[in-house]
């Protein structure tokens, strides 16, 4: 589920530290791919290679099996790279949580552990959800008990999730360990990982990192990334219409079966979005009361008839894709024909198919008369209003049903409104950050 979608994962573990703390970075990813010479987590796992030097502990478990992908982590890591397996993964996080106890890591000292691999959906028994392994999966809950002993003992945490389902590793985040993800709890895009690896430089503190990635246009894909901070979780909650009603997804087809729906411009929720792009953009109480009172537009009118007619844009194909799914599917129904005292019942890909088969036998002349008047009721049904109606509509649904131009428009703006709204609220935040305290 590419395009290239990140089913896979970067994943990011991190720690403040003071001027003579220890800096440790652990790599884990390339698993779930298949055959071939290279992964599509070589140019993610190669925006951190700044990190195997520059006064870092560097160790890497990625890949095993591809040659390409393997060389770039072996000359990263002189050759000490090795695979990712489920085994080497369990026995590095145990082996961390034996070091912090022991206090080979202890209270300033930074940790970053970093997870480039396809990623799985969450189930109900887990916090967060696993990732693959180039034999099988991690559960990425069993971070959690690491996450608990390193605040415990001062090893401030942070963990950047590039996954699929990344979304829901933020339910590992806390008022001292910073989660960032690249999409919501659905699917992920690598081009995301990618760009917002480019921004992990040194010097930069995780949060500005995660802001300036996810902001770049270059890479704007219909998936939210995320962050554990306060004004991060209340942003998305009142932006996640944007994603949801898309289901960030390319067709119609997966949103309907699911029974997801789409929030439109006249939904409760796209409504409360613009009343509070309205309220930001009014300014001080003054502007407030103005703008309500119909006597002056909010200084973000413009942001928000952006927002307007791109959604706007996006419901109405969703629309009517949908309308064109709604007939196909009422005319694919069962009916019964009858030729030549032959009575056959059945759907539109009934007729299609008995038609394909007995038309081909018909060719080489091995129909005999039954087979005859049976392929008679196939053309009959197939030179019926309503067959060739669905076959026109089938036709037209092809050539549109791809809804990612329309979701891609979307995501730009919800960039754009994400970045107001984020900084609005972090100004009223008064909850520990984490994410802004780490510095790379």
């Amino acid at each position: 589920m590419w395009i290239k979608r990140i089913a896979p994962g970067f994943l990011v573990l991190l720690v403040s530290f003071s001027a003579a703390a220890k800096k440790e970075v652990v790599f884990f990813g390339g698993g779930g791919e298949p055959k071939g010479d290279s992964t599509i987590f070589d140019a993610a796992y190669n925006n951190f290679a700044m990190f195997s030097s520059g006064g870092w502990q560097a160790r890497s478990y990625f890949n095993g099996g591809h040659a390409k992908s393997e060389a770039v982590a072996q000359k990263l890591f002189k050759g000490k790279n090795q695979p990712m397996t489920t085994k080497n993964m369990a026995d590095e996080i145990a082996n961390l949580k034996a070091r912090i106890e022991k206090g080979e890591l202890k209270s300033g000292d930074q940790l970053m552990i970093t997870i480039a691999t396809h990623g799985l959906e969450k189930n109900k028994s887990q916090t967060s959800h696993s990732i693959a392994t180039t034999d099988s999966s991690f559960n990425l809950d069993e971070i959690a008990k690491l996450r608990d002993l390193a605040e415990k003992k001062g090893v401030s945490l942070a963990i950047v999730d590039f996954s699929c389902y990344s979304g829901n590793t933020l339910n590992l985040g806390t008022d001292k360990t910073c989660v960032i993800s690249t999409a919501a709890d659905t699917v992920a895009y690598n081009t995301s990982g990618d760009y917002m690896g480019r921004n992990f430089t040194m010097g930069r503190s995780l949060e500005s990192a995660f802001l300036d990635g996810r902001s770049e246009m270059n890479a704007v894909v219909p998936a939210a990334p995320q962050i554990s901070t306060e004004a991060g979780r209340k942003a998305y909650q009142l932006t996640k219409i944007l994603s949801e009603s898309m289901s960030e997804r390319s067709t119609i087809r997966p949103s309907t079966e699911a029974g997801l729906n789409c929030y439109g411009t006249n939904s409760i929720s796209y409504r409360k979005l613009q009343s509070n792009l309205r309220d930001i953009g009014s300014g001080d109480i003054y502007g407030y009361l103005k703008v309500k009172l119909g006597m002056q537009k909010s200084s973000l009118e413009p942001l928000i008839n952006k927002l307007q007619t791109a959604v706007k844009k996006y419901e109405d194909k969703r629309k009517g894709m949908q309308k064109m799914l709604d007939e196909m599917q009422s005319l694919n129904q069962n009916v019964c024909h009858e030729v030549q005292g032959v009575k056959l019942c059945g759907n539109v890909q009934n007729w299609e198919f008995g038609y394909k088969l007995l038309s081909e036998r018909e060719q080489k002349g091995q129909l005999d008369e039954k087979g005859r008047a049976e392929l008679a009721v196939y053309k009959t049904a197939m030179n019926t209003p309503q067959f060739k109606r669905y076959q026109n509509l089938r036709t037209s649904f092809s050539k549109q049903e791809s809804l990612f131009p329309e979701a891609k428009d979307v995501a730009r703006v919800e960039r754009e409104v994400y970045n107001v709204l984020y900084g609005e609220l972090s100004k009223k935040s008064s909850k520990p950050n984490p994410c802004r305290k780490f510095t790379l």
